[in-house]
């Protein structure tokens, strides 16, 4: 098992810090994720130290864009969705260049939203529901993009994974349960089967099916258990099971346990505004459990 710390979990904005502050501290596996600043020549230090001092993944919303939006591949908004594929596709590009073995992006949904919204289910909630688009054309409009982004991952000899959504229980109103693709197990499922292909696979964010399983009512193990053969990564965090808090956990955790049946499996931790001491906790509790 390979375990990754995000970048959502440094205490910087600017990339070369996280990466300058890595080497000092000898982290040599990063996830290029959230909380990035943009900067022109942003990968100068990636391009600097990959394989040689750190290996990296590519996740979402990576290289970020110079003007913010928000991605969706379930957007019937055509700029929306060209500004989404075309990220991806740079990112599929990049994750091959750095001989990362996938790349992993979010799940859509059915409606477009300013960045400021994003991770506050309150603010989302708030959008009317004739705003949203119909569910079954962004679900095909997801597929097709899926389709798309997973035959190029395969063709630069790369996968492409997709992470489970997050439903919080402040957020369901009569409605919008099925607002936010890719909850449920069936409904990934469901994905995998439409693609139809093994270059497609899942990434499982624990604190997401934590706070969902609270919201729609079903097992977190058996979750975990349905997708178990397509999944290719997990993103690690505690909350309280109401809010995707991104905490820090600790050896108690309940999804621990069942990391165990994953050696194979990358794993980053997604805690976020970590301290170093915070960081090497999770990674020993990781290490202690995979001895």
């Amino acid at each position: 098992m390979e375990a990754y710390i995000s970048t959502g979990a440094f205490r910087f904005s600017k990339l070369r810090e996280i990466i300058a502050f890595s080497v000092d501290r000898g982290i040599d596996h990063i996830e290029l994720s959230s909380g990035i600043t943009y900067q022109w020549n942003l990968l100068d230090p990636v391009r600097e130290t990959n394989q040689k001092q750190i290996t990296y993944l590519i996740h979402n919303y990576f290289p970020p864009a110079e003007d913010p939006f928000v991605l969706n591949l379930a957007s019937l908004n055509g700029d929306t969705r060209k500004r989404s594929i075309d990220l991806c596709e740079r990112a599929i590009s990049l994750t091959a260049e750095l001989e990362a073995p996938f790349y992993s992006v979010h799940s859509g949904f059915t409606f477009d939203m300013e960045a400021n919204f994003l991770g506050k289910p309150e603010s989302q909630k708030g959008i009317p529901l004739n705003a949203h688009f119909p569910y079954e054309k962004a679900y095909d409009t997801f597929v097709e993009n899926i389709v798309h982004l997973t035959e190029l991952a395969k063709s630069n000899g790369v996968r492409l994974l997709v992470e489970n959504n997050v439903v919080s229980p402040s957020y369901l109103t009569e409605g919008n349960r099925d607002a936010l693709l890719m909850a449920s197990a069936d409904e990934i499922l469901r994905l995998v089967t439409d693609v139809d292909d093994p270059a497609l696979g899942v990434l499982v964010d624990v604190g997401h099916v934590n706070v969902t399983a609270t919201a729609l009512e079903f097992c977190r193990e058996r979750f975990i258990e349905i997708l178990a053969p397509h999944i290719g990564a997990f993103h690690l965090s505690d909350n309280n099971g109401r809010f995707d808090q991104n905490l820090p956990f600790d050896k108690n955790a309940w999804f621990c346990p069942l990391l165990r049946d994953f050696p194979d499996v990358s794993v980053v931790i997604e805690a976020y505004d970590l301290t170093w001491e915070q960081m090497d906790h999770q990674l020993r509790i990781l290490d202690v459990l995979m001895s």
